[in-house]
């Protein structure tokens, strides 16, 4: 057995390095965790991420194509609970109906009488929220950035009729995406819930409860956007607005205190933010963001460079308005700033005074209306349709540095977003591997022509993954999990 110096996690003797984070192994003493080195399929178990309430989470390696994936395998005393075995089905099958690039990506889901059921998954490399909230203060800019991709993965969420209901720091990844840090990955199906459900026992971590799901009534969206408000104050203040000891605290807090605010405990909060934060945070759904793409609106706007103005000199009021109809998610932030002596003044009744009536002085002309404004420029898109060709077609396309393919040619392709270009990299039996640099910024098609192969001399070819599963034409398969699915 061999431990990672710098996860410290357990891996088999065959493993050098370790897939997490490239640090060398070193020989490790001691009993290795249950189900290590074992063979499911064609992925040999290597390292035990985590151990779950359904199930244990192992790094995974492919016997043959030296490919790591994240396995989520059902634990054998459940697998004769006809309950147990249908949720842990339907949260393998809830992944796979989710194509977005801010949640884990499913890759198989195999049920076999010796080894029993267990879900591949993509792997991912880096820390959980958790983690990297302990690791120290998060800067106001990086905040906004995670908190509006939370928000955008819980809007395709909702969009399927499903309710996470388990949003918490370890269930969200933050990985590198295109030399970019805090890509975020929403991971744990667990507990999701699909479609209307009426009331029943509270599911859920109770420090992340909203007071309705606590209180174990139906749910809908609006209990992943209250989640949603809690994670944004943590980032923000780096506390729990209603830190408690037990389970029932927690729960009795959400639903009986107001949070505080946050740019009372953290002067670095803008006043946008906060107010954003206390909408998340109302104790009735109808007083919070109406959905999460409006939140994700909101966060998007705010400017991460405006601060809390305190002292004698003026006292703040901040509020976050939204017009117009739901779906349209139209906003407004709005900041007033009073001075103490407007304060009074305003506070204050003034005397009756009586004015002698007399008439008006004539009107001055009026001036000529303003010329009508300039149309704003139509706002860029925020996912793009990479349209995919190569000749010969048939070709497998990996964005570099993945394993898991993007789609074989030709195909469509849909991407968030960004004036940085990104590298693929098209392999094909028989044709030299070739890799191009391709734009983002916005709709587009790319034609690769590929080289055949010359005779006795070897080409640089990457062992093929297996078939990539058959899925709606123009959705994106993405890269894998660390610990996912951990209680």
């Amino acid at each position: 057995m061999k431990s990672c110096p710098s996860c410290k996690r357990k891996f088999v003797d065959s493993e050098d390095v370790c897939p997490l984070d490239d640090t060398r192994l070193a020989p490790a003493r001691g009993e290795p965790p249950p189900g290590l080195g074992k063979s499911l399929g064609s992925y040999r178990l290597i390292c035990l991420l985590g151990e779950g309430g359904m199930g244990n989470i192992y790094v995974g390696r492919h016997a043959s194509l030296n490919r790591y994936v994240a396995i989520k395998v059902l634990r054998k005393e459940l697998a004769t609970r006809k309950e147990a075995v249908a949720r842990f089905f339907q949260e393998a099958n809830t992944i796979n109906r989710l194509h977005h690039p801010n949640i884990v990506e499913s890759i198989d889901l195999v049920e076999d009488v010796v080894d029993g059921a267990y879900c591949v998954l993509e792997l991912l490399r880096g820390p959980d929220l958790k983690t990297r909230l302990a690791s120290g203060q998060l800067s106001i800019e990086s905040v906004l950035h995670i908190g509006a991709q939370i928000a955008d993965a819980l809007a395709a969420v909702h969009a399927l009729g499903i309710v996470h209901r388990d949003l918490k720091p370890e269930n969200l990844i933050l990985i590198d995406r295109d030399g970019q840090p805090d890509h975020v990955k929403l991971i744990d199906f667990g507990i999701a819930q699909i479609g209307q459900q009426g009331a029943g026992v509270a599911l859920g971590t109770a420090a992340y409860m909203a007071p309705e799901q606590a209180a174990g009534r139906p749910v809908d969206g609006r209990a992943d956007v209250y989640a949603l408000g809690v994670l944004l104050f943590e980032m923000v203040t780096g506390r729990h607005p209603f830190p408690s000891k037990t389970d029932g605290e927690y729960m009795m807090r959400h639903s009986d205190e107001r949070p505080p605010r946050p740019g009372k405990l953290e002067p670095r909060c803008p006043p946008a933010l906060e107010a954003a934060i206390l909408r998340c945070l109302e104790k009735v759904p109808q007083e919070r963001f109406p959905d999460a793409a409006t939140a994700a609106k909101v966060l998007r706007a705010i400017d991460p460079r405006t601060r809390q103005k305190r002292g004698v000199a003026g006292t703040l009021v901040a509020g976050v308005l939204i017009t117009g109809a739901v779906g349209a998610g139209a906003f407004y932030v709005v900041t007033t700033y009073l001075q103490p002596e407007t304060r009074e003044a305003a506070a204050s009744p003034r005397p009756a005074v009586v004015v002698a009536q007399t008439a008006p002085p004539a009107a001055p002309p009026a001036p000529p209306p303003p010329a009508p404004a300039a149309p704003p420029p139509p706002a860029a898109p925020t996912i793009v349709d990479i349209d995919v060709v190569s000749t010969p077609p048939g070709a497998r396309a990996y964005r570099v540095g993945e394993t898991v393919p993007l789609g074989t040619t030709p195909f469509t392709v849909q991407l968030p977003r960004s004036d940085t270009p990104i590298q693929i990299r098209f392999d094909l039996p028989g044709y030299d591997a070739k890799q191009v640099e391709v734009p983002i910024a916005a709709s587009m098609e790319i034609d690769v022509s590929l080289m055949k192969a010359k005779p006795g001399i070897a080409t640089e070819h990457h062992a093929a993954p297996p078939p990539p599963i058959e899925k709606p034409k123009g959705k994106v398969s993405r890269e894998g999990v660390m610990d996912p699915f951990a209680q």
